[in-house]
């Protein structure tokens, strides 16, 4: 039996899924600002 079938049918499953679909967003995008800051700061020392 596949259970990820019958998992998807719920209602909150997917909006569960957009929560943790924007959160990943924002977390690539906080990531790569923080890589950019500390190649800046790299850069400055250098």
């Amino acid at each position: 039996m596949n259970f990820g079938l019958l998992l998807s049918n719920l209602p909150h499953v997917k909006e569960s899924r957009d929560y943790y679909d924007a959160m990943l967003s924002l977390h690539r995008c906080s990531a790569h600002r923080l890589t950019n800051f500390w190649l800046g700061v790299k850069a400055l020392i250098s």
